[in-house]
Order: C-alpha cells, then sequence, then structure tokens
C-alpha cells in the first residue's frame, strides 16, 4: 500500500470528469447542496473497485460476472492514511483505477449501493489522486445508504403463469437487444430467446429472457439485470430463466 497526502489537505479534484457520475460529483464538491444528487446516482451506479491477487476477481483470467459464494470474501485495495488508518479505493471511473495501480489491474465493478453497504464499516477514498480523494468515514457511509433506491426501470416477476409470444419487428426492443448481445460476448450462451409476456393473474406485461447455458444461473441474471440497468422499461418486467443448454426450442426474438 502507499501512502496517502496529509489529511488535513483539502480534498478536491483538479482534473475534468469523465462521465456524467464525475460531472455530478464535481457539482456537488462546487456546491455542497448538490451533493445528495450525486449521492443517490451514486448508489445505483457503478464503482470501481481493485480486488486484491487473493480475493475472488484478482486472478487474471477469471473474467465476466461472479457471485459472492457462501465462505467467499471480497478483499480490496487501498492506502494507508498518515493515521495509520487502512483506507478502501473506489473509482468514478475504471480508468482512474488503471492510473493509480498500474496497466495490469483487474478492475470489479459493483452497483455503488451494494458495494457501499459491503464497505459500510470502512473508511472509503473515492478518486483518490495525488494523495487527494474524498474521504468516505463510516458514518458518512451509513447516511449515504439512507437515500432510497430510485424507481427501478423494470419490476421483478410476478407469481402466476405466463404467455410469451415473439412480438412483430416493428415492436422489438432494439436497444434491449443490443444490450444483452453486448453482455453476452464476454460469457459462454448456448442460446437465447426474448419473448414478449404476460402474466394474466397479476395483469402485467413485460420481457422474458429464456437462456440456455452451462454457466451459473445467478451469475448470468445478475450480468443480465447489470446490462439492461438504465433502459426505459416503463415499470413493466423484466424476467430472466436461465437454464441447461438442449431442450424445446424458446419462444421469441433470437438472440444468440
Amino acid at each position: 500500500m502507499t501512502d496517502a497526502g496529509p489529511a488535513t489537505s483539502p480534498l478536491t479534484f483538479t482534473d475534468n470528469p469523465m462521465n456524467p457520475l464525475e460531472e455530478l460529483l464535481y457539482a456537488g464538491l462546487a456546491d455542497a447542496s448538490r451533493m445528495g444528487t450525486f449521492e443517490r446516482i451514486m448508489l445505483e451506479a457503478d464503482l470501481y473497485a481493485v480486488p486484491e491477487p487473493d480475493s475472488p476477481g484478482g486472478t487474471p483470467g477469471d473474467d465476466g460476472a461472479k457471485v459472492l459464494r457462501p465462505g467467499e470474501q471480497l478483499v480490496l485495495r487501498g492506502v494507508v492514511l498518515n493515521d495509520g488508518r487502512n483506507t478502501v479505493t473506489l473509482f468514478t471511473d475504471p480508468s482512474r483505477a488503471v492510473a493509480m495501480f498500474g496497466e495490469d489491474t483487474r478492475i470489479l465493478a459493483m452497483q455503488g449501493r451494494k458495494l457501499l453497504n459491503m464497505l459500510r464499516d470502512t473508511v472509503i477514498l473515492l478518486n483518490p489522486a495525488g494523495g487527494k480523494g474524498l474521504m468516505m468515514e463510516p458514518d458518512q457511509i451509513r447516511a449515504v445508504l439512507e437515500h432510497p433506491p430510485l424507481d427501478s426501470a423494470f419490476v421483478r416477476r410476478p407469481s402466476g403463469s405466463v404467455d410469451l409470444a415473439e412480438p412483430p419487428e416493428p415492436q422489438r426492443p432494439l436497444l434491449l437487444i443490443e444490450r444483452l448481445d453486448a453482455a453476452f460476448k464476454g460469457v459462454k450462451v448456448e442460446e437465447a430467446w426474448l419473448a414478449r409476456a404476460r402474466w394474466n393473474e397479476a395483469r402485467m406485461m413485460g420481457w422474458f429472457l429464456d437462456i440456455r447455458t452451462e454457466a451459473p444461473a445467478d451469475e448470468i441474471v445478475a450480468l443480465c439485470e447489470r446490462a439492461v440497468r438504465g433502459l426505459p422499461f416503463g415499470g413493466e418486467v423484466f424476467d430472466v430463466s436461465v437454464s441447461k443448454p438442449g431442450g424445446e426450442k424458446g419462444i421469441g426474438v433470437k438472440v444468440v
């Protein structure tokens, strides 16, 4: 680990924002009344961390979506403050992690709320550079986590049976299909179909994604939900079913 600058130094950034989340961060740094907007969006966006080599996600070649299994513990890199306290470093853009830890750095992306909840008892340095960074103490992290979740872009599968149909070409969700296609490039998915779905008992409409793969189902579901984050589902359902390759052909648009 390396030493950070004196804790009394102003915790500010002097470079340009690299993405929309950072634009909100810089606006909050310039005007404290706008920091709450950054905090709420940060909780829903991806934050980036660097795992230690013996931590899940830290092994070269161990790429793709991951789910922590029972007994596994995520160990993230950080810096030591001048007062001797350990920290965990988080970043709002992966290039910042590379700039700090080197070109071969393995980077883990996780939704901000989940990552901060895991680190709620830790001192966090966000975007440290040149010995400076936005420092968050445990009480500050807990206060940020009290922000209610933003309205979900989609809702979970309701109970009851579902009727599936292939959507006509003019009604196919091209952006959704594009996001899924990009997400599947990093995993071994044999086949996948996307169908228009109606849950009659619940009187709800949505989309049903039927995936055939040998990969762990929870990792594939997490990958898909992350891929579609931010898409305008209009409160409709997005349901993912994962099963082994083979069997009866799926219904809907062939994604893979």
